[in-house]
């Protein structure tokens, strides 16, 4: 059993190292193919590929599992479009610390919905995202905040929403079946957006490396991922399997940094230490009874 749990946490990590790198992918994917098809796309094969996997499963989808993941799929859909166009205005770092910072807003969403008053730590986790969000738009503060920016925090706030949603749908859906469900279903809706309002895509103009980049989103950041995701949480306890995948955020800054040449001041620095502590926090306080 401790082997399992050892490959277990091996695979939790290698879960949040993938969805880390995601965001430099989006950023390089981004430059070359407009959101709506990059979300589409990265979505529809994802959820094409887990339900190949889980065939078995997923072959028994009723009518009520789709009505029941629409919303769940149209959260995401959400999500992932404004993560992708925060892309194209900053950098892949800064991205990765905004969007982590979806955990902060649970325990409040939490509290509306079901009435139940967040621990502490979540009230200190605010202040210090409040902080980091200061120090990470730039020296200026709040009055230099870019569309970027409020893209990548509306982002944080959609995919909130959209882990309520799952937790309250799950009583309903088999967990596969949703986790299939709503990628295609998120596919679906941006690429249907994408005809009507985009340019058509002319999949021959676009570079190798942005196609490689969107297949890792699409197969690896999207399909694997959540297949490690699954098969690893059997064998790790939720609170230390939350605390790894909050590491996303910062192995997405660090991929930044290394590959896309973000650049390194005193602010990024603190600011983005405030986003991660502010998780941590957050989740810690979370899991205290």
């Amino acid at each position: 059993m401790a082997n399992k749990e050892r490959l277990g946490t091996i695979g939790i990590f290698l879960t949040a190292l993938i969805w880390g790198y995601s965001f430099v992918a989006v950023k390089v994917v981004v430059k070359e193919i407009e959101p709506f098809y990059l979300v589409g796309l990265r979505n529809l094969v994802g959820g094409i590929f887990l339900s190949i996997v889980f065939f078995k499963r997923v072959k028994n989808i009723t009518r009520k599992d789709i009505l029941l993941c629409l919303p769940v799929g149209a959260a995401l859909f959400l999500g992932f479009f404004l993560q992708t166009m925060s892309s194209k205005f900053i950098t892949a770092s800064k991205v990765a610390f905004f969007t982590g910072s979806y955990g902060i807003f649970i325990p409040f969403l939490a509290w509306i919905v079901y009435k139940k008053r967040p621990h502490a730590a979540a009230f200190v986790a605010a202040v210090i995202t409040v902080l980091g969000l200061y120090l990470l738009t730039s020296f200026e503060g709040f009055g230099s905040i870019k569309s970027g920016d409020l893209f990548a925090l509306f982002c944080a706030f959609v995919f909130a929403v959209h882990i309520m949603l799952i937790d309250k749908i799950l009583e309903y859906v088999d967990g596969i079946i949703m986790a299939a469900l709503q990628l295609i279903i998120a596919g679906i809706i941006s690429l249907s957006i994408g005809m009507i309002t985009s340019t058509p895509l002319n999949i021959t103009s676009v570079s190798k490396e942005a196609l490689y980049s969107l297949l890792y989103l699409a197969i690896g950041a999207t399909g694997i991922a959540y297949l490690l995701q699954t098969v690893s949480q059997k064998y790790v306890n939720p609170n230390k399997a939350g605390i790894i995948l909050n590491l996303e955020s910062f192995l997405g800054a660090l991929g930044g940094v290394i590959f896309m040449n973000d650049p390194i001041t005193v602010n990024f620095v603190i600011g983005g230490a405030c986003m991660i502590a502010a998780i941590f926090i957050c989740e810690i306080g979370s899991n205290i009874k």
